[in-house]
């Protein structure tokens, strides 16, 4: 398609481009490989030792060094954490900052209930891979605000802030012959993402017909695209306003999809309540936030 192919795309940062590229089941990798392959960056590594030291991932342990963090975290860890900081610098900062900022908080917090959701659901070996299908699944959307900031403003107004993704998409279909799916999916193709990651850029949530059938096929989406829905249906950024016809909508579709896993409605209140609290108290999800700012 000529749209995607004119998209410009930031070049994925050449530290974290080797570490997503290692496989962490090759026993021939060491964690000093990998640790030597991160320290280069400076700023990632400095970055990441306050991430590791979050409550959110340091559960009382004081990591000092990339050594400490990859053994106590685990290299499918630290590999998230790595793409996470690569994914802050590579987020385009130069068009509608405030719509940026949204879509970024959104992607980030989606990427943390999703990893808690695989973590309840008995996917506790995919909840790093799903925290990264989570933070990048979506990309295409910030790809197009950046460059097409006035656009994409109108458009993004026009579907409730993006909360109406089909609406969006309908939009973004009128004005560029193209949506932020085939973008994010032409992104991750571009950087030569895994597989789950371009599989799972592709499916439209609004239009599942069958969640036990993708269950199958995608093990680490499902719990990404409830975060998605809880995100938006909590108010997890406390700037989402959504009417009662949309809130609706959402709460339909996410009933379609919440007994894949028995979430019934007391365990949706935690996820839409004291989980919103626990995660926004949390020194992780301010710190999401300075990665995008600084």
């Amino acid at each position: 398609m000529e749209q995607l192919r004119n998209l410009e795309l930031p070049p994925m940062p050449q530290v974290a481009a080797r570490v997503m590229q290692i496989d962490e089941s090759q026993v021939s990798v060491s964690a000093e490989q990998i640790k030597n392959i991160i320290q280069s960056d400076m700023a990632l590594s400095t970055k990441l030792l306050k991430l590791a030291n979050s409550a959110f991932y340091g559960r009382g342990h004081r990591i000092q060094n990339l050594s400490q963090a990859i053994a106590l975290l685990g290299f499918k860890t630290v590999k998230g954490l790595s793409l996470l900081v690569s994914a802050a610098s590579i987020m385009p900062k130069k068009g509608n900052f405030k719509i940026m900022k949204e879509l970024w908080m959104r992607a980030v917090l989606t990427a943390l209930v999703a990893k808690v959701i695989a973590e309840k659901v008995g996917k506790e070996k995919l909840k790093d891979e799903i925290f990264m299908v989570g933070l990048l699944r979506q990309i295409g959307k910030s790809i197009m605000a950046n460059q097409f900031p006035e656009e994409y403003a109108i458009c993004y107004a026009m579907s409730s802030d993006a909360i109406d993704e089909k609406k969006l998409h309908e939009l973004e279909k009128l004005k560029w012959q193209m949506t932020s799916m085939d973008a994010s999916h032409f992104v991750m193709q571009s950087w030569n993402f895994p597989d789950s990651l371009l599989a799972a850029s592709k499916v439209l949530r609004y239009a599942i017909e069958n969640p036990t059938e993708i269950e199958k096929e995608q093990p680490h989406l499902l719990p990404v695209i409830l975060a998605e829905y809880l995100v938006l249906l909590g108010n997890y950024t406390n700037t989402i306003k959504i009417d009662d016809k949309l809130k609706s909508k959402l709460e339909s579709e996410i009933n379609k999809i919440a007994p894949v896993y028995n979430i019934d409605e007391e365990k949706q209140k935690f996820y839409l309540d004291e989980l919103r609290r626990e995660i926004r108290e949390d020194s992780f999800y301010s710190f999401c936030g300075e990665l995008f700012t600084n």
